[in-house]
């Protein structure tokens, strides 16, 4: 005998499906790309965007400065050659790559790294002008740019972003770019929460003048800095922290409290870092693992690496490839241990 379903039922149904197609629509899913510690070729790029496109992705987010390198053009910090080369995108390079990833519905959201993870730039600027750099880098690393209270960091600090937001600037996505202003692993962070957050507040103000939405990472911000971030953030959660003290940092459901939007880049089903060592059945284990390892709200915590977490402000994720263990692979090998993931993660 059939089984009818009552109009209720029907009705119930009825309103998950629309609810999860809706969810399903709101919910951007981009790659990220480590251009910083492993040269990516503007044709590798392309091909990713390529990917990103055939199977429905949102957007294409540059790593460009970490402490390996600042790999794009700038003017700023005398890296100007309009010659392609293996450090860094030129100028043209960096415009027909945005130009293509916009051609296909893709966003470009450039990714620098302040106040730590800064040694590729501080670098540069030590070259360029070595007392400003001894006055702007902190006495905690030399991957570090002095985040308390200090002016001329600030002040170089900004020079650098206003230059960034003119290079990625996107009239395709006006009122809708994104640009991650870094703020994770920083050192002193815990101890020096509010000179720390001032600092993510004031670049953020300038990212917000120049139209773009800032976004940090999640990490460094603790129970006290929260309540003084400034609301215009979104937060990218790659994992939950633990304090000095033991106490479990912030969970996604506190930035739901507070009115911040998160992100979701969980640090183990969401990150890769391509190598000489891996197979094409490597790729093939990856690719299932991530298949059952990934959903949408399944978040990086301590107490469980895949945490199902209930919550109204989770408003995308991204595949991340990170480039530390990538040195040996040819632009061929690079792509093709990461199309298929990528293909994968998209059509989960």
């Amino acid at each position: 005998m059939f089984k009818f379903l009552s109009i209720t039922t029907v009705s119930v149904l009825l309103f998950l499906t629309m609810a999860n197609t809706v969810q399903a629509q709101d919910h951007e899913k981009g790659i990220t790309i480590d251009i910083s510690r492993k040269y990516y070729s503007i044709q590798t790029l392309k091909a990713i965007a390529d990917e990103i496109s055939a199977n429905g992705g949102d957007y294409l987010q540059l790593h460009f400065s970490d402490n390996e390198s600042y790999a794009i053009s700038s003017e700023f910090l005398g890296q100007n050659s309009e010659t392609p080369n293996n450090t860094y995108l030129t100028k043209k390079e960096l415009s027909s790559l945005i130009a293509y990833c916009n051609d296909r519905d893709i966003q470009v959201i450039p990714d620098i790294d302040l106040p730590s993870h800064s040694r590729g730039w501080l670098e540069l600027m030590k070259v360029k002008d070595h007392g400003l750099y001894t006055n702007i880098v902190t006495d905690y690393s030399e991957e570090t740019l002095d985040y308390h209270n200090n002016a001329d960091a600030l002040h170089t600090a900004n020079q650098l972003l206003n230059e960034v937001l003119d290079l990625f600037y996107q009239p395709k996505f006006a009122g809708k770019q994104r640009i991650v202003l870094g703020g994770d692993e920083v050192p002193g962070s815990e101890v020096h929460q509010t000179d720390f957050i001032r600092f993510m507040n004031q670049i953020a103000d300038t990212a917000k003048a120049g139209s773009y939405e800032p976004q940090m990472w999640n990490d460094s911000i603790t129970a006290q800095g929260i309540h003084n971030l400034a609301q215009s953030f979104s937060i990218l959660y790659w994992k939950q922290s633990t304090l000095s003290n033991g106490v479990q940092g912030l969970e996604v459901t506190d930035f739901e409290d507070e009115g911040f939007p998160v992100y979701n880049y969980n640090a183990y089903s969401l990150y890769f870092l391509p190598s000489t060592r891996f197979t094409q059945e490597d790729i093939t284990e990856q690719m299932d693992y991530m298949q059952w390892a990934y959903a949408y709200n399944k978040f990086f915590y301590i107490s469980d690496y895949y945490k199902h977490v209930e919550a109204s402000n989770i408003k995308g994720s991204s595949l991340v490839f990170w480039g530390e263990n990538a040195d040996g692979l040819s632009q061929e090998e690079l792509l093709e241990q990461e199309k298929r993931l990528i293909q994968t993660y998209l059509s989960l």
